[in-house]
């Protein structure tokens, strides 16, 4: 009985701590720049064939 409380509390604290993963890190000056770069480019209304495709995947990425 005393086994089934242990490895109950074990698997409990594992699934506790799988449910809130640590937080992504802050964003660089770098990558902020980035990505106000592509966002100003997104938003203009003429885009290539290639400017579409990062768009798609950048407003997927922004979603996830």
């Amino acid at each position: 009985m005393i086994d089934r409380l242990i490895l109950s509390a074990v698997l409990g604290t594992v699934g506790f701590n799988g449910l809130f993963p640590d937080p992504p890190p802050p964003l660089t000056l770098k990558q902020k720049a980035q990505e106000r770069s592509i966002s100003a480019m997104c938003n203009k209304k003429s885009k290539s064939k290639t400017t579409k495709s990062l768009c798609k995947r950048w407003k997927e990425q922004q979603n996830a």
